[in-house]
């Protein structure tokens, strides 16, 4: 039996992730910590904050299925982010903070 890509949740915190964090986008990625642009996917840190990252999440996964199979062989520990879900905590918490 082959291995699949399935999503399974996990209780993460939020500033957690978003400190090692890597957004993949159409062309390019961007760290979430510190958003510095045009990161290589294959980079292991930020070079601007020096971060690890130890999360991809790309905008669009479905358009990206390949590389993420060629990541997570080359790079086990990563681990893959839904970002829409990754989106809405975010947004659910900026809500909340400014409400405060």
């Amino acid at each position: 039996m082959s291995d699949k890509f399935i999503r399974v949740y996990h209780k993460l915190s939020l500033d957690e992730v978003k400190e090692h964090l890597l957004v993949y986008g159409a062309l390019s990625a961007q760290c979430a910590n510190c958003q510095e642009a045009d990161i290589k996917l294959n980079s292991a840190m930020c070079p601007k904050c020096g971060n690890t990252f130890c999360y991809i999440a790309f905008r669009n996964a479905r358009e990206h299925m390949p590389k993420l199979q060629r990541i997570s062989e080359e790079r086990p520990e990563i681990k893959f982010i839904d970002y829409d879900d990754y989106k809405k905590q975010m947004d659910t918490q900026k809500a909340r903070d400014f409400l405060k």
